[in-house]
């Protein structure tokens, strides 16, 4: 049985299959501003870009582990 992973926000919902396993990055506007295989990566990505304070960060599961649920 395939699950859709997806982020619930007040606003919209967002697919996150194509992040399945990844780190991803969210600013304040709830959009996806960067993701990487790791959080280091991720964190290290969002320092240069300036957004490191700024992000929240959510590592998507894979689609063989059980759902996650995030709320904002």
């Amino acid at each position: 049985m395939f699950m859709e992973t997806a982020l619930k926000t007040k606003k919209k919902t967002v697919s996150l299959n194509r992040y399945s396993g990844k780190w991803v990055a969210f600013d304040e506007k709830e959009r996806i501003v960067g993701f990487d295989d790791t959080l280091d990566g991720l964190m290290k990505k969002m320092k240069r870009r300036g957004l490191e304070k700024k992000v929240s960060v959510f590592l998507v599961p894979r689609k063989d582990e059980g759902p996650y649920i995030l709320l904002l």
